[in-house]
């Protein structure tokens, strides 16, 4: 009987212990808790209450029924979504094919880029350079699409003028789907490409000058300390970027597609990406049912892309991993 109150007592102890601390913690640090408040507001009121809305999947929405007094279908949207599989495939494909051959394509220009930019030795044309490249970043889609209507235009584009000029037959680009993953990705990697090799410079310019310096001594080449210095130690910092994006690789590809195709249905069958079919299945012909029950496929399919790209990283160093 002793034993157990004695047990209660330290119990009680230690939760009170706790509480003191994360009192204290807060008392000291309230400044850097009141910066991510902000923050977390956003998570809370744009990711987490919006959950509710994976209701609309086993339902059939109206307008005037709303979210909890339209029909309850069950897994009616679902059978839907299999029975047209093959087109839920094809945007699955689609987008997974263009993400990570952007992804990784991506990351070695933008790596490739931060380190040239580490080997300019004028400031002045350094910062020059890094604002030039960092322009297509702050371009929307629409800007960039309407910028590739005037290069791939059937008749008057310039890539098809400069391939008529060598002698070649014109190229009707918007007729032709197996160019678009091509033409998506380099897009994609050079409005990026800026923001990205600045990242990856910032976290060069951190590293020790003295590693360079004793490698140097050694006898090292600009070529040699680049790879067995620099790229070793940008390791970290590529490997949970490749993880960030991996996050955010099904629910990026709406504005790119919309911008960059018009939504052209000649090249759906390599542009139709998920967050394409749920606009088309949601917004095109009303079905909201079904649009949330590719939403909630694409959901899962993002959960599986993440963990298994975090359970490479940890394989590889278990330093690396997010979780």
């Amino acid at each position: 009987m002793a034993a157990g109150k004695k047990k209660m007592q330290n119990s009680t102890t230690v939760v009170t212990g706790r509480r003191d601390s994360l009192w204290k913690e807060l008392q000291k640090n309230y400044f850097f808790y009141l910066l991510a408040l902000p923050g977390f507001v956003f998570l809370i009121l744009f990711c987490y209450i919006p959950m509710a809305g994976i209701y609309l999947a086993f339902e059939n929405y109206t307008y005037q029924g709303g979210l909890f007094g339209s029909e309850f279908v069950g897994w009616k949207n679902f059978i839907f979504l299999f029975d047209n599989m093959k087109y839920a495939m094809r945007a699955t494909r689609n987008t997974l094919v263009m993400n990570l051959l952007g992804i990784t394509i991506g990351i070695f220009v933008n790596v490739a880029v931060a380190v040239m930019l580490g080997e300019i030795k004028s400031e002045k044309f350094r910062k020059f350079i890094q604002t030039f490249i960092l322009f297509p970043n702050f371009l929307s889609w629409i800007v960039i699409g309407g910028i590739s209507d005037g290069i791939l235009a059937d008749e008057k584009g310039l890539l098809n003028q400069l391939i008529t000029l060598f002698g070649g037959e014109a190229v009707p680009w918007n007729a032709s789907p197996q160019y678009w993953w091509a033409i998506l990705v380099i897009a994609s990697v050079w409005k990026g490409f800026g923001y990205g090799s600045i990242v990856y410079y910032a976290t060069l310019t951190g590293f020790d000058p003295s590693l360079y310096e004793a490698a140097e001594i050694d006898g090292a080449g600009r070529w040699k300390k680049i790879v067995k210095i620099t790229i070793p130690l940008l390791k970290p910092t590529i490997i949970m970027l490749f993880l960030l994006d991996v996050g955010g690789i099904l629910g990026s590809s709406l504005e790119k597609i919309m911008g960059m195709t018009r939504m052209n249905p000649l090249l759906l069958e390599t542009t139709d990406t998920i967050t394409t079919y749920v606009y088309r299945m949601g917004i095109g012909q009303g079905k909201f049912g079904i649009s949330s029950a590719v939403s909630l496929y694409q959901a899962v399919v993002g959960a599986v892309l993440v963990l298994s790209a975090n359970l490479i990283a940890r394989k590889v160093d278990p330093e690396y991993s997010l979780f």
